[in-house]
């Protein structure tokens, strides 16, 4: 895959995309489900379908991507950076930088974007990422995501500690880039809207910015046909409150409204495969039953 050209790869992933949205039933039904729920009062059935088509083709032209970035010596070269002047503000601050993103585009290139803007001037990066549950590909997206300088830190409790290390590097002008869309159990996490319903969100992004003053800036790799886009967006500013719980919901509230704009804006680029609203928004039993 590594040596085809973008034409054939995009062919191809389309046609694998296609495929996998006729005969995958269950992920189908979801991704459906959830354009409804999203988009419902405003698009039609037909539109609904267009864009659940459009989103498996997109998660097809990834899986040829990412055997393209594993070979591959430019990727530097598809990369049209928007909005880079919103990274260099934010890390003239000297507190390193927290980047939001969410499972969008590309996501798997934000380490290229990264590497892009950020250490040609020394900066260092670093991405959380959940371990995959299978082994030998767990090892392949470890090699893929760290191939250029990039640190990557598994979804675990000590991870936490050691962004909190990271970040107070002041020397390395680090940045962390977290994906603030997924649910969490009620437990560990705040519901804020998210597309007009109640969803469970993790709210690690918006402790790490009260804890240490770090700014947050929106960062997204946009699939377009000539290649795609970094997109930088302008610091997210914190918003305090009188309470810790609120502080966590009002500003996790915000950098989900960021992803959601997003979304609308290019609904096919989302991963609608994920049962965003899954967590209900009560528990009729304590955490530790």
């Amino acid at each position: 895959m590594g040596i085809l050209p973008k034409s054939w790869r995009d062919r191809l992933g389309d046609a694998l995309g296609k495929l996998i949205y006729r005969f995958d039933h269950r992920h189908r039904k979801v991704v459906l489900k959830n354009l409804t729920t999203a988009f419902g009062q405003e698009k039609t059935p037909e539109e609904i379908r267009d864009i659940a088509i459009r989103c498996f083709k997109n998660l097809g032209r990834i899986c040829f991507d990412i055997g393209w970035i594993s070979v591959s010596k430019n990727t530097l070269d598809i990369y049209e950076v928007q909005g880079a002047q919103n990274l260099y503000r934010a890390h003239q601050q000297g507190k390193g930088v927290l980047i939001v993103t969410a499972h969008f585009g590309n996501w798997e290139l934000l380490r290229e974007a990264g590497h892009y803007v950020l250490q040609r001037f020394g900066w260092q990066s670093s991405i959380v990422a959940r371990r995959l549950d299978f082994l030998p590909l767990e090892r392949f997206f470890l090699e893929v995501r760290s191939r250029l300088g990039t640190l990557v830190l598994p979804t675990r409790r000590h991870t936490y500690k050691k962004i909190l290390e990271i970040l107070a590097d002041r020397h390395s002008k680090n940045h962390v880039v977290l994906l603030n869309d997924q649910r969490v159990d009620w437990y560990e996490g705040v519901f804020v809207d998210f597309l007009g319903q109640l969803a469970c969100t993790n709210t690690g992004l918006a402790r790490l910015a009260k804890q240490t003053g770090a700014p947050v800036v929106p960062l997204y790799v946009i699939r377009t046909e000539k290649g795609f886009i970094a997109q930088f967006q302008p610091e997210i500013p914190w918003i305090p409150t009188d309470d810790d719980y609120w502080d966590m919901a009002e500003n996790t509230q915000r950098y989900n409204k960021n992803i959601e704009a997003m979304i609308c804006q290019y609904p096919e680029q989302w991963f609608w495969v994920h049962n965003r609203w899954k967590t209900p928004p009560w528990c009729p039993w304590p955490k530790d039953r």
